[in-house]
C-alpha cells in the first residue's frame, strides 16, 4: 500500500472503531426513580433495625434465604429497589457513627449492602444505583468552600471503598451491555475529583486515589491472555477517558497520572504501551488509544488551559516521540531514535494518519508552551523538529484530505521552529534554521499553484501561514490574557519572501490581493486572516503600502485602495474581516501610524474603527452648475 493512503480510509476506521470509543460527555441521567415518601421516626427506627440485620447477615455470609426475606420486607416499606436506593445514597457520605449506636447505616456500612443488592439483583439496582449516586453527586460536589452551607468534611468521607466500587462500575459485568452504568461511574468520580481539585488547588488526594484505583483495575486487566484483553478492550478505553478527563482537570492531577506508582510504573504508560505499540494486533484499539492521547494537546479551551506538568509530558517524553514517529515510518523504535542516515520506511496504512495529525496537535502546543517549557524539556521537543521534518519529507499527500492534513502539520513545524529560535540554543538555532531554510517542504506548504479550483486548499495554506505569523490570533478570546511567544519580524519577513519564491517568483502582496479579490469566500477570507497577521507588524505594514501594483491609477497604495473600498465584500463575514484588520492596524502601530498614512485615510480608517463593520464611507455630492 501507498504510503500516504492511510488518511482517505480513516473515516471509514473511525466509524468501525465506535465500539471502542468510550461515551465521555453525555447528558445528565434522566430522574425515573419512583421514591417513596420520607419515613417517619418510628419508621425509620424500623428500618435502620432491618438494613442493620441485613448489614450483619453480609458481613458474616450467613443465610441468603433471610437475606431474601429481609430485602423483601425493605421493598415493601420503601416501594421496591427505587426507595432502598433513596434511602441509603444520601448515608454514602456521613461519618460512621461514634456513639455506639448499633442501627446506625452510614459511609461503608451504606455501601456494603448497596454492594450486595447490585450484585445478587443487578437487574433491579445496578443501573438505578449509578444513575442515583451520580445524581447525588452532581447535587452535592459541585460546592466550594465559600459558597453557604458548602460541608467542609466531603473529602475525609469519600472512603477507598466507595471509589473502588465505582471504579469498578467501568469495567462490571453488565457495563458492556448497559453504558449508561460505566457513563454515570465516569461522571460521578470525576465530579468527586472535580470538586477536591478546586478546593485544593488541584493539589487534592481524591484524583490521586481514583488514579490508583483504576490503575489497579487496567493492571488486572492487562495481565489476562490476549483473548481476555481484547474482550476487555472496551473496559481499558473507558479507564483510559476517565484518566485523560482527570489529566485536563489541572497540573496537579496530570502530575499525579505521570508520576511513577511503587510497581516502578505510571497509569500514563499503560495508555502510551496501547498506542505506540507497533506493529499492533489491534489496529482499532490503537486508533482509540491515540485519539485519547490527542485530548492531552488541547490548549485553547477555558476549561482545561495547558499546564506545565502537560506540556513537559507532551513535549519531552522519549517514548511518545519514538513511537509516534515509528508509526510514520521512522527506522528507530521505542527505546532508541533513529540515526541520521537511516532510511525511512512506510507509512503505517491504518494509523499513521492519527499519528501524523497527533505530532501536529504536540508541535502547536510547542509554540504555546516553548517560553515556559524546562531546558531538558526544549532538548527533547527540538529533536521532535528534527524527526518530524524528515517524516514530513517521506509523505506524500494525495487528494485534498491528505493536502490538508499535510498543510497543517508543516505549518505547525514551521511554526514551533520560529518561536524556538528567539531563545534557543546553538542546536535550537540549527533546527530552527534547518526547517525554516528547507526550501522543498516551504514550497508543497506554500504554493497556491495546482490549487485554482480548490479555493478550501487555498484558504488552509493562507490561514496556516497566518497563524504562524500571529499566533495569538487563533487563541480563545477567554484566553487572550495567556503569553503566547510570536516570531520575530526577521522570521515572518523570511516567510513572507518563501510564500513568493513557492508561487513562481511573484510578489507576495500581489498574490494576497489577488487572493482577498477572489470570487470565493473562502479565499478571501484566508487572505483577510493573512493580511491581519501582517498589519500587526509595523515592518510588514509597509511592505503592504510599498506594493504598486504598476497600474498608477490612484495616489494611494493598492493595498489602501483595496482596503477602503467597501464594495468589494458583500457577505458580513468578510466585512467583518475586513474591519479586524482595521482595527489591528490602528491598534498595533499607533506610534508610527500617522507618518505611513495620508490625513485623510487615517481618518476614514479610524471612523470605520468607531461605526464597527458595516461602516460605509459618505459620498459629498456637488451640484453641477452648468
Amino acid at each position: 500500500s501507498s504510503s500516504s493512503s492511510f488518511i482517505i480510509s480513516l473515516p471509514i476506521l473511525r466509524t468501525l472503531s465506535k465500539e471502542y470509543l468510550p461515551v465521555v460527555k453525555t447528558a445528565p441521567p434522566k430522574e425515573s426513580m419512583t421514591v417513596a415518601n420520607p419515613p417517619d421516626s418510628s419508621t425509620e427506627k424500623d428500618l435502620l433495625s432491618l438494613f442493620s440485620s441485613l448489614s450483619e447477615s453480609i458481613s458474616t455470609s450467613s443465610s441468603t434465604e433471610a437475606n431474601a426475606a429481609v430485602i423483601s420486607t425493605l421493598h415493601e416499606k420503601l416501594n421496591g429497589p427505587s426507595g432502598v436506593i433513596h434511602f441509603l445514597i444520601p448515608r454514602l457520605w456521613l461519618p460512621v457513627a461514634d456513639d455506639g449506636s448499633v442501627h446506625a447505616i452510614r459511609g461503608d456500612d451504606a455501601l456494603s449492602i448497596l454492594s450486595h443488592l447490585v450484585e445478587c439483583r443487578p437487574a433491579e439496582y445496578m443501573s438505578s444505583t449509578a444513575s442515583a449516586i451520580r445524581r447525588d453527586v452532581e447535587r452535592n460536589f459541585t460546592k466550594k468552600f465559600t459558597d453557604a452551607g458548602a460541608n467542609n468534611g466531603r473529602n475525609e468521607e469519600t472512603s477507598d471503598a466507595l471509589l473502588v466500587a465505582l471504579s469498578k462500575l467501568l469495567v462490571g459485568p453488565n457495563s458492556d451491555n448497559q453504558v449508561g452504568i460505566a457513563t454515570d461511574a465516569h461522571a460521578a468520580l470525576l465530579t468527586i475529583c472535580r470538586w477536591d481539585g478546586d478546593q485544593n488547588n488541584h493539589h487534592g488526594s481524591i484524583a490521586k486515589r481514583v488514579l490508583g484505583t483504576i490503575d489497579t483495575i487496567w493492571c488486572h486487566l492487562q495481565q489476562q491472555g490476549k483473548q481476555k484483553q481484547r474482550e476487555s478492550s472496551i473496559s481499558q478505553m473507558r479507564i483510559a477517558a476517565l484518566m485523560i478527563d482527570i489529566c485536563l482537570l489541572g497540573g496537579g492531577e496530570m502530575s499525579s497520572a505521570s508520576s511513577k506508582l511503587d510497581n516502578g510504573d505510571c497509569i500514563l504508560d499503560k495508555l502510551l504501551r496501547i498506542a505506540l505499540d507497533h506493529p499492533n494486533d489491534d489496529p482499532l484499539l490503537q486508533m482509540s488509544a491515540l485519539d485519547q492521547l490527542e485530548r492531552l494537546t488541547v490548549h485553547d479551551d477555558i476549561e482545561s488551559p495547558m499546564t506545565l506538568e502537560r506540556a513537559e509530558f507532551l513535549l519531552g517524553r522519549d517514548i511518545l516521540r519514538r513511537g509516534l514517529l515509528c508509526l510514520v515510518g521512522s527506522p528507530g523504535d521505542l527505546i532508541n531514535d533513529a540515526e541520521k542516515n537511516d532510511e525511512w520506511g512506510e507509512v503505517d496504512p491504518i494509523n499513521g494518519g492519527a499519528a501524523f495529525r497527533l505530532l501536529t496537535e504536540i508541535c502547536r502546543v510547542g509554540v504555546s508552551s516553548s517560553a515556559s517549557i524546562s531546558e531538558a524539556t526544549r532538548n527533547n521537543f527540538e529533536l521532535l523538529l528534527t524527526q518530524f521534518q524528515r517524516s514530513l519529507h517521506n509523505f506524500h499527500p494525495r487528494g485534498e484530505l491528505e493536502r490538508l492534513s499535510f498543510i497543517c502539520a508543516v505549518s505547525s513545524l514551521v511554526g514551533s521552529c520560529a518561536v524556538v529560535t528567539p531563545s534557543a540554543s546553538s542546536s535550537g538555532s540549527d533546527v530552527a534554521s534547518a526547517v525554516l531554510g528547507d526550501t522543498e517542504l516551504l514550497h508543497e506548504w506554500l504554493s497556491l499553484h495546482g490549487r485554482v479550483s480548490q479555493p478550501k486548499l487555498k484558504s488552509t495554506v493562507l490561514c496556516s501561514l497566518s497563524q504562524v505569523i500571529q499566533p495569538s490570533m487563533w487563541q480563545d478570546e477567554n484566553l487572550k490574557s495567556t503569553k503566547t511567544t510570536r516570531p520575530s519580524d526577521g522570521i515572518v519577513v523570511q516567510l513572507y519572501n518563501s510564500f513568493g519564491r513557492a508561487n513562481n517568483e511573484r510578489d507576495s502582496t500581489e498574490l494576497i490581493l489577488a487572493s482577498a479579490k477572489s470570487p470565493f469566500v473562502e479565499e478571501r477570507l484566508g487572505a483577510y486572516s493573512i493580511l491581519q497577521a501582517l498589519v500587526m507588524r509595523g515592518v510588514c505594514l509597509r511592505l503592504l503600502l510599498l506594493y504598486d501594483d504598476g497600474t498608477g491609477n490612484s495616489s494611494e497604495s493598492a493595498f489602501l485602495e483595496w482596503l477602503i473600498n467597501q464594495e468589494l465584500e458583500s457577505t458580513s463575514e468578510g466585512k467583518k474581516a475586513k474591519y479586524q484588520i482595521v482595527d489591528a492596524m490602528l491598534s498595533c502601530n499607533g506610534d508610527i501610524i500617522g507618518g505611513l498614512l495620508t490625513a485623510k485615510a487615517l481618518h476614514q480608517l479610524e471612523e470605520w474603527r468607531r461605526s464597527g463593520p458595516n461602516f460605509m464611507p459618505i459620498v459629498q455630492w456637488e451640484m453641477a452648475t452648468e
